[in-house]
């Protein structure tokens, strides 16, 4: 036998090997996938809707993602030390030590109007953000007023700050570098919010003219 029957025999014998384990996984996998799979197309299809709406899609990933984002980073200058897992204090760390957000830097001198802004996120945008999905994904009427104020609260909190990283850099000390990066970070959340602010405006002014053409 030549070397390259040899080196052929051995591929075969990996195929034919690989298909065993494929069979064996596929037949262990079933069970699973015989539960899963309508699952997962219950779940396909209640997000087809939300789909077919580009700006419900764009702020529904917003309020989820703002979620986590808001318990575990942005409300971290309200936490007590001991209640505060390590890792997130250290990934706040490596975030501050890269860009110097002043905002986020737990060693700088406490900025009370953004501590405020803080306890508004907290106590006011949080528990939005779970309402606010849940319409959203659900395209309820009802979320679009809440919806226009929230983006107006929240844009008046993000102006501030993006005011204060562009035109007060030096007194920070950021680079250029770092400030665009920071202003590159927050301009979503002040855009965003005006999006939802826009399209909710003329969702509401539609149903009024509508209502108004009635009488």
């Amino acid at each position: 036998m030549s070397k390259i029957d040899a080196v052929l025999d051995k591929v075969a014998l990996g195929f034919e090997y690989g298909n065993r384990a494929y069979n064996k996984i596929e037949k262990t996998a079933e069970p699973i996938t015989k539960v899963i799979t309508p699952q997962m197309d219950k779940f396909a299809k209640e997000m087809d809707p939300i789909l077919q709406r580009p700006v419900d899609w764009i702020l529904f990933c917003y309020f989820t993602s703002h979620i986590p984002i808001t318990i575990f980073f942005d409300l971290q200058n309200l936490y007590p030390e001991w209640l505060l897992p390590k890792f997130f204090s250290q990934v706040n760390a490596t975030y501050v030590a890269f860009l110097a957000d002043p905002f986020m830097d737990p060693s700088r001198t406490t900025m009370w109007w953004f501590k405020g802004f803080s306890l508004c996120e907290a106590f006011l945008q949080l528990p939005f953000f779970f309402f606010a999905a849940y319409g959203v994904f659900k395209d309820k009427s009802w979320v679009r007023l809440p919806l226009a104020v929230y983006g107006a609260h929240v844009m008046t909190t993000v102006i501030p700050c993006l005011v204060e990283i562009l035109f007060n850099q030096e007194h920070y000390g950021l680079t250029d570098i770092q400030r665009n990066c920071i202003l590159g970070l927050y301009f979503p959340y002040f855009l965003i919010p005006l999006v939802g602010l826009v399209d909710s405006y003329i969702r509401i002014t539609k149903v009024i003219r509508a209502n108004d053409s009635k009488k």
